[in-house]
């Protein structure tokens, strides 16, 4: 089955959104809020905003990795001919 998002983006993707909501949950019962910089989120917002901030950080690595996978790919390649 071919896929438009490669597994190891998703993986990235979705690893980081759970250890964000984790964190923010962790944040929530010891401070009662997330605060990011000058905001003061509380409750699910504050949940989900380091979730997504998390989850954009896992996309960043995920296609750095596919980066550099292809062009490994392609070197392989070129040494080959």
């Amino acid at each position: 089955m071919i896929s438009i998002v490669p597994r190891v983006v998703l993986v990235s993707v979705l690893g980081g959104a759970v250890i964000g909501a984790l964190g923010g949950w962790a944040a929530l019962l010891g401070r009662g809020a997330v605060e990011l910089g000058a905001i003061r989120l509380e409750g699910l917002a504050g949940i989900l905003a380091v979730a997504a901030i998390f989850a954009l950080m896992g996309l960043m690595l995920g296609l750095i990795l596919v980066l550099i996978m292809r062009t490994m790919r392609s070197a392989a390649n070129n040494d080959r001919s």
